[in-house]
């Protein structure tokens, strides 16, 4: 018998085609081809790859620092932090005085633009922020969606949209139809009647698409369990309630509960009976005090959260998801981006119990999970929380597992938020050292990598 080379190399040899095929047959023998087609293809696309090599100064891995960094990263993983790993072929980066990161992670965004404004709305959001149709306004969520990769958020939780623009570009970023970052999308927030999602400036005569409002509407228990199977039919990622009122919101009050805890337990029951956890808006003790009693998985917001309800929220395990600059941007000198009256008023007060609910949420043991609340203000302002965290008491390092391991641990996706073999390699590099000065992750970062392939910054819209 003469053996003939069976290498992937080689050409294809109808020697050896001819028998195989009187060996096995021809219906076995076609299966069988295609299956070790398959497999020669595979490891030799495999070992085709590119290995990269990163190195820094020092590696921040979600949950210490290290020095000097070395990341391996071969396909879409990370292999190891030894160079030694990588091969003779690999290609090396030196990215100098530098520090490699996990992916950023925002839980907390708004990535969709409002349809159909109301007179309120368009009061409120300029330019590229409000649409008559939810074409044009999908367009222009997807320059949303492209800043906040570009400040190294390679995750975002969507925890709010309507006309189902945030589960849209979720799929095509999944398809790869467009460039932006891995999205988690809730869909419509779930809100009672009158509440901080429904359309309390509209008038009643007005006949609205209920597709497009901030919030799904209904009330008591069944109510809300049947909401949940509306969003789970739609494949949300979670669930977000609206447990009070809300400081952008028409003709509620900010602080007051809108929620009972039933209606809250029975979103949690239902959201949990699907895999989905249960993110819950609050502002004021009282309202925080009963969306944790209902077992919401964490706690959006926070303001004047109480030591007592801080408590709770540590033997339960509820996440707090602070959002700082939102109510700093409504504040601003000049007021730039036209906040009206009526909602400027509801920061103000706010303002006055936010920081020291915020000084007792540090004191704790609570985890804290970055979050911004992008969409409040424009989106490529997502990463101003990091230095005002750091400025009501955290710890820089703190603040940066936030953003990372700890908001991975949240949102549930064990496969990014760290650095360690075998997980996404979704890395973000800064120049210096942001755990000496956090405000370094208000800057471009020197490099951005989802699922090992470098971003092109410069080609993003910004």
């Amino acid at each position: 018998m003469n053996f003939e080379c069976r290498c992937p190399h080689a050409p294809f040899s109808p020697g050896v085609f001819g028998q195989a095929q009187r060996l096995l047959g021809r219906r076995s023998f076609l299966i069988g081809a295609a299956a070790a087609g398959a497999a020669l293809l595979a490891p030799w696309r495999a070992r085709a790859a590119d290995v990269t090599v990163l190195k820094a100064a020092r590696l921040f891995n979600g949950h210490t620092l290290l020095a000097p960094g070395v990341l391996v990263i071969a396909g879409d993983r990370i292999v190891s932090m030894h160079e030694g790993d990588a091969g003779g072929s690999a290609g090396i980066l030196d990215l100098g005085d530098a520090t490699i990161m996990p992916g950023l992670i925002d839980c907390h965004t708004h990535i969709a633009d409002f349809v159909l404004p109301s007179y309120y709305l368009t009061l409120m959001f300029g330019k590229y922020r409000t649409a008559d149709n939810v074409p044009e306004a999908t367009i222009y969520s997807i320059r949303n969606a492209q800043v906040m990769l570009r400040n190294g958020f390679t995750t975002v939780r969507d925890v709010g949209g309507g006309a189902g623009i945030d589960l849209a570009i979720r799929n095509a970023i999944n398809d790869g139809a467009i460039v932006g970052p891995r999205v988690l999308a809730a869909g419509q927030a779930l809100s009672i009647t009158g509440g901080h999602g429904d359309s309390n400036d509209v008038p009643g005569w007005v006949d609205e698409d209920p597709s497009v409002r901030a919030g799904a509407i209904s009330y008591g228990p069944y109510g809300f369990r049947e909401l949940v199977r509306e969003h789970v039919k739609l494949h949300v990622d979670l669930i977000k309630i609206l447990a009070t009122g809300g400081v952008l919101s028409y003709g509620d009050v900010w602080d007051i509960p809108q929620f009972n805890l039933d209606e809250v337990q029975a979103v949690v029951d239902e959201a949990t009976k699907f895999q989905r956890k249960v993110a819950a808006h609050a502002h004021g003790d009282a309202g925080i005090a009963i969306a944790v009693e209902g077992g919401v998985h964490s706690v959006e917001h926070g303001t004047g959260v109480s030591e007592k309800t801080l408590n709770n929220m540590q033997q339960r395990g509820t996440n707090l998801v602070p959002t700082i600059w939102a109510l700093d941007s409504i504040l601003q000198p000049g007021n730039p981006n036209h906040i009206p009256p009526s909602s400027v008023q509801k920061a103000e007060y706010a303002a006055q119990l936010r920081n020291a609910g915020m000084h007792r949420a540090i004191a704790s043991s609570v985890t804290i999970a970055y979050g911004t609340d992008a969409g409040v203000f424009p989106h490529k302002q997502n990463n101003k929380d990091f230095a005002l965290l750091v400025g009501l008491g955290m710890r820089p390092i703190d603040v940066l597992r936030s953003a990372t391991s700890n908001a991975a641990a949240l949102i549930g996706t064990t496969d990014r938020g760290v650095l360690a073999p075998g997980k996404l390699a979704d890395v973000v590099v800064f120049n210096g050292d942001p755990t000496r000065n956090i405000a370094l992750i208000e800057n471009q970062p020197a490099l951005v990598m989802i699922g090992g392939a470098k971003v092109e910054l410069s080609r993003l819209s910004g």
